[in-house]
């Protein structure tokens, strides 16, 4: 028999991950040869850095999740040949385990994909295992041998995060922006209602994507910083105009919602691993028209991010709420979630091996309901990526697409002329 050890009860903000049974998949696409036992040794080293990842969830008398790890060796790395006519799903079960890592391999492509539970990681952690798990490779291939770091504690919840820098609730949560918008207007039927039939395991949610070229891409970019506004910014401002015209360009407001990582705002910071989904929340009710430019919607949003930050208001925010990943919150229109994951840093690879593309999945014990967009930009390519199980996604992330594209050309116009 193994011994088991619990490590921590869930937090109220890891909780509502555990409750859709929600693992994120993080995949990089590499050119050259990988040595897949090196890679398998690479991995046994991350677990043995990170105890955590090698453990599970169980869930205690009172309804409540806890972490447990014990004794027993993870699985280990899931080999697929992408000749294979239909690779089987991973079977994601969190009181089993709470990490994946499938690699596919091809004549001479390899997609390695770390699946991580979101309750123990958010994207930037999880982007940081993979930089370490890639390290560690890239020591043994070239060197023969591996120098691991020191053993890491489990991540701290976003409230131990907060409760040690003093910071406590207020009286705002920030949803207070969308109460204008509540039960007030006569609303279409929602895309996202969610299905009474819950699946027997987590499914991955549908995703289509776009990506621009390098030369838009530096368009958009040089236009944000010409006018003193972040990219997330503009990108928020241009899938929230793509929304509207989706929405038949009614006069009925787009509720807007996106994560704000806490890990550069917080005193003392904190470091990548260090905590599970270190973030807050930041609202936005985007009131637009036909008459509405994006440059001053995206300076709008800002403004209220600013005002919101300064206040203390996003620090705090998920102390009153959890967001709603399945459904719509009855009475409001469609709330938009995006995720913006900024610029994507080059991971240390052998000389013969290179990091050539990136992509993101979601995977949730829920049949629908899920919307949620994702952007990033990889190589100087700005990527969108939108998982959904709504109708017609790629008339969506086309209508984005296009926003972006007429962006980028005016930009490129202006600066000409």
């Amino acid at each position: 028999m193994s011994s088991a050890s619990t490590i921590r009860k869930l937090a109220k903000s890891e909780e509502m991950f555990a409750a859709t049974h929600n693992f994120v998949g993080l995949g990089a696409h590499l050119s050259g040869p990988l040595d897949v036992d090196a890679l398998a040794d690479a991995f046994d080293t991350l677990l043995d850095v990170h105890p955590v990842l090698g453990g599970h969830l169980e869930q205690t008398e009172d309804g409540r999740w806890e972490i447990v790890v014990d004794d027993l060796m993870h699985p280990g790395i899931i080999v697929v040949d992408n000749s294979d006519t239909e690779i089987t799903p991973i079977h994601f079960d969190q009181t089993e385990t709470l990490v994946h890592l499938r690699v596919i391999v091809g004549d001479d492509t390899v997609q390695a994909t770390l699946y991580v539970h979101h309750a123990l990681a958010d994207g930037h952690h999880q982007f940081s295992l993979i930089e370490e798990l890639f390290s560690y490779y890239t020591d043994l291939v070239t060197t023969g041998d591996i120098r691991p770091g020191k053993i890491e504690p489990a991540p701290a919840s976003l409230e131990t995060v907060l409760s040690e820098r003093g910071i406590t609730k207020l009286a705002r949560s920030g949803l207070e922006r969308f109460m204008p918008a509540l039960f007030a207007y006569d609303l279409p039927p929602s895309r996202r209602s969610a299905s009474a039939e819950r699946p027997p395991a987590p499914i991955r949610v549908p995703m289509a994507w776009c990506q621009l070229s390098a030369e838009h891409t530096a368009a958009i970019t040089a236009y944000a910083r010409n006018h003193k506004i972040s990219l997330n910014g503009v990108l928020s401002a241009a899938i929230l105009m793509a929304e509207w015209r989706l929405r038949g360009e009614r006069a009925i407001p787009v509720p807007y919602i996106y994560p704000v990582d806490l890990r550069y705002i917080l005193s003392p910071p904190v470091t990548a691993t260090a905590a599970t989904n270190p973030v807050g929340v930041g609202t936005f009710l985007a009131e637009i028209d036909r008459s509405t430019d994006v440059l001053k919607l995206a300076q709008a949003i800002a403004d209220a991010y600013r005002t919101d930050l300064d206040e203390g208001v996003i620090a705090q925010s998920l102390l009153h709420f959890t967001p709603q990943y399945d459904g719509n919150p009855p009475g409001l229109p469609d709330v938009v979630m995006m995720t913006d994951n900024g610029i994507i840093p080059p991971m240390r690879t052998p000389s013969d091996i290179e990091l050539v593309a990136v992509h993101g999945e979601l995977h949730f014990q829920v049949a629908g309901g899920i919307e949620m967009y994702t952007s990033k930009i990889f190589a100087g390519q700005l990527m969108v990526e939108y998982h959904t199980h709504g109708p017609e996604p790629e008339r969506s992330i086309a209508a984005v697409e296009q926003l972006l594209i007429e962006l980028a050309d005016a930009a490129v116009a202006s600066s000409v002329g």
